[in-house]
C-alpha cells in the first residue's frame, strides 16, 4: 500500500459534476487536491514542483490544454500528466500520447479504472523518485571525485565531463560536451580514434575496455602527460565511461627511483672494483712478500721439522694467493669491461671448468654483445649465478649457455642443464638456498635494465633459465594507444 496522504494533485476541470466526481475519488484515497477551472487559473501558481499528478480536461473555456503539454512538462518536470475529455477522437488521443502523458480517460470516468491508473502512476513515480535519488547520488560522487570521469557515446562524442577532468585537461565541461574525445589524445592516436571505436563495436575486441592502462593524454595547451585510464562499456546506455588519473607525479617519482636504483647498482659495482683492486694491489702483495721471506727461511733453516712447517706454510700461502686472484677476477672481471660480454663469458666458461669441473658449452652470437656496461655487468652476474646453481644442485658436470640477438633489438640468453631438475613449486627456496641469489634477486637485477626472467624445471628433466634483456638502454615510453577502444 503506497502512502498517498501527502501527494498533491492539480485537477483542471471546468465541468462541476466531473470536477466533483474526480475530487471525491482523490480525496477518498487521501490525495490533496488543488483545482482550477480555466487555463488562466491553472497557470496562476508557483508551486509546480509540488505536484505528483496534473489532471487536465482537454477542452477548457479559454483553450485546449493538449496544446500546453510541452509547457506543463517544463513547469512541472516531476509530475505525471493525465487527460480527461468528453470527446473520443483518435487524433486527440494520438496527440496526447505523443506528449508522453501517463493516461487518457473519456467521460464518464470509471472509478475503478481511474483508481487502477492512479496506483500504476504512483508506482511509476516511486521508481522514478528512487532513480532520481540514485542519479543525484551518483552525480554527487562523480562531481566530487578526484579522478577525471568522462563518458562518450558510440560516435566518440563526450556526453559528460566532471570537474576533475576539467582541471586535468584545462577544458570546461561546456566546451567539451558533444566534442570528440580524440581531442584529449595526442597524434597519431587522435587521427585514428574513431576507427578504433568502430572496430571495437564491430568485433568486441579491445586492449583497453575493461582494463586499467597507462597511456598518454593531451592538455589544452598541447602538453602531453601520462595518465592511468580504465574504460567500461555500458551498452545499455550506449556509452563508454572512463575514469582517468593524472600519474605525472608518480611517473616522475618512478623515474627518480629508477635512476637512483641504477646509481646504486653502479656504485655497488664500483665498490666491487675497489675491493678487487685492494685484493690485487695490497693483500696479494702482502701474501707474496710473506712467501718470499718463507723461501729465504726454508733455505736457511737447519732443523728439518721447521723446514717442513715452512714448506706447508708456503703451500697454504700459494693457495691463498690463488684464491684471492680468483676472487679478484670474479668480483671484477677486467675482461668484461675491456672486451665485452662474449669474451667475459668465454673466460667464465674456462673458470667454471678449472674451479668446479663444470663443462660449459657456449653458443654466443657476437652481434648480441651490447656496448652498454650496465647491461653487460647485470647479464654476466645473472649467468654466473645460474651456473653456480648448476654446480651445486643439478648433479651434472655440463651446462649450456646460448646468447643471441632477437629481431626486436633484444638479447636472449638461455642457461640450461640436463641435471636432476626440481619441483617449480619449491623454486624460490631452492634458488635462494643454492646460491644466495633467488629468483626475486635475479628479477630485481634485470628490472634495472627492464629485462625479464623465466625458469622452467621438472624433477628428472633438467632446468632451463631464459633471460630477455634490451640491447641498449632507452628511457621508458608510455604506450601510445587510444584510451577508449583500441
Amino acid at each position: 500500500m503506497y502512502e498517498t496522504r501527502s501527494l498533491p494533485v492539480l485537477l483542471v476541470e471546468a465541468d462541476p459534476e466531473s470536477r466533483s466526481q474526480i475530487t471525491q475519488i482523490l480525496a477518498g484515497d487521501h490525495y490533496r487536491v488543488d483545482t482550477a477551472e480555466t487555463i488562466a487559473q491553472m497557470l496562476d501558481r508557483d508551486n509546480w514542483s509540488d505536484y505528483f499528478l496534473i489532471i487536465l480536461e482537454q477542452e477548457l473555456p479559454d483553450g485546449r490544454t493538449d496544446e500546453l503539454l510541452p509547457k506543463l512538462q517544463k513547469l512541472a518536470p516531476n509530475a505525471e500528466l493525465m487527460i480527461i475529455t468528453a470527446q473520443s477522437r483518435i487524433e486527440n488521443v494520438v496527440i496526447a500520447f505523443r506528449n508522453e502523458i501517463a493516461d487518457y480517460f473519456v467521460k464518464p470516468i470509471d472509478p475503478d479504472l481511474f483508481r487502477s491508473s492512479l496506483k500504476r502512476i504512483l508506482e511509476k513515480q516511486s521508481v522514478s523518485s528512487e532513480l532520481r535519488q540514485i542519479q543525484a547520488q551518483l552525480k554527487a560522487i562523480v562531481e566530487t571525485a578526484i579522478e577525471g570521469v568522462v563518458t562518450i557515446d558510440h560516435n566518440g562524442l563526450i556526453t559528460s565531463f566532471n570537474p576533475a577532468a576539467e582541471k586535468m585537461f584545462g577544458y570546461s565541461a561546456n566546451e567539451m560536451i558533444n566534442k570528440n574525445v580524440s581531442l584529449l589524445t595526442p597524434s597519431p592516436t587522435r587521427e585514428h580514434h574513431d576507427e578504433y571505436i568502430a572496430r571495437y563495436l564491430e568485433t568486441g575486441e579491445s586492449d583497453i575496455v575493461g582494463m586499467r592502462r597507462e597511456l598518454k593524454a593531451c592538455h589544452r595547451d598541447g602538453t602531453i602527460f601520462p595518465i592511468e585510464l580504465s574504460v567500461t562499456d555500458l551498452p545499455q546506455f550506449g556509452i563508454f565511461a572512463g575514469i582517468i588519473s593524472d600519474i605525472s607525479e608518480r611517473k616522475q617519482a618512478e623515474q627518480k627511483q629508477e635512476k637512483l636504483t641504477k646509481a646504486i647498482a653502479m656504485a655497488g659495482q664500483q665498490e666491487r672494483r675497489q675491493l678487487a683492486n685492494i685484493l690485487h694491489d695490497h693483500l696479494q702483495q702482502l701474501l707474496v712478500g710473506v712467501r718470499i721471506h718463507l723461501d729465504i727461511a726454508k733455505k736457511d733453516a737447519s732443523v728439518e721439522a721447521v723446514k717442513q712447517t715452512l714448506v706447508r706454510a708456503d703451500e697454504l700461502l700459494s693457495q691463498g694467493i690463488e684464491v684471492t686472484r680468483s676472487l679478484t677476477a670474479e668480483l671484477n672481471p677486467v675482461i668484461l669491461h675491456e672486451e665485452g660480454l662474449v669474451t667475459a663469458l668465454e673466460w667464465l666458461s674456462q673458470n667454471m671448468k678449472d674451479r668446479y669441473n663444470l663443462d660449459v658449452k657456449l653458443d654466443l652470437d657476437r652481434q648480441a654483445n651490447s656496448s652498454n656496461e650496465l647491461i653487460n655487468i647485470i647479464l654476466y652476474e645473472c649467468i654466473r649465478e645460474l651456473l653456480f646453481n648448476v654446480v651445486k644442485h643439478s648433479q651434472t658436470n655440463q651446462a649450456f649457455v646460448r646468447m643471441s640477438l632477437l629481431s626486436e633489438q633484444k638479447i636472449e640468453i638461455v642457461v640450461s642443464d640436463e641435471g636432476i631438475g626440481f619441483d617449480p613449486k619449491q623454486l624460490d627456496q631452492q634458488i635462494s638456498e643454492a646460491s644466495g641469489i633467488g629468483l626475486s634477486n635475479i628479477e630485481f637485477r634485470l628490472s634495472l635494465i627492464k629485462g625479464k626472467f623465466w625458469l622452467e624445471s621438472a624433477n628428472g628433466n633438467g632446468t632451463v633459465a631464459r633471460i630477455i634483456a634490451p640491447f641498449e638502454l632507452r628511457d621508458a615510453k608510455i604506450q601510445n594507444e587510444t584510451p577508449w577502444a583500441k
